[in-house]
């Protein structure tokens, strides 16, 4: 009898939030980040500087996503060096953010990168005192 109730127990236990990945996804592809909602990887923009030319602009790097819920219409965001993170409805507070250290060096001129996106998903930050 004490084995059925402890079975019984850990199943009523709550599941813990979602900090999940890291996902490392090439674009065009999708993952599943948490039960019926899904995360594609749709483009990415990089006009920074080439190494060794100088530039009147910086340039900037930017990764376009998709979020889908289900068959819900996909919502769109956007993740780059100076946005590290966004908090797309579809995952209920939580935050996806792009991990900083796997964003490559801007490329050499005329040289193509095969880009890829290392996303994790956290809870929502704590509010802060104010």
């Amino acid at each position: 009898m004490p084995l059925v109730c402890a079975v019984i127990v850990a199943c009523a236990t709550p599941a813990a939030p979602h900090p999940a990945g890291p996902f490392a996804l090439a674009r065009g592809a999708s993952v599943l980040v948490a039960p019926g909602v899904s995360v594609t990887f749709d483009a990415v923009e990089d006009s920074r500087c080439p190494p060794g030319v100088q530039c009147v602009w910086a340039g900037r790097l930017s990764y376009r996503f998709s979020i889908r819920r289900g068959d819900a219409a996909p919502e769109h965001f956007t993740l780059s060096p100076a946005q590290l993170e966004a908090a797309p409805a579809a995952l209920g507070g939580r935050r996806i953010v792009l991990d900083a250290d796997t964003i490559p060096p801007p490329p050499p001129q005329g040289a193509a990168i095969d880009y890829r996106a290392t996303l994790s998903i956290l809870p929502s930050q704590p509010a802060q005192p104010t």
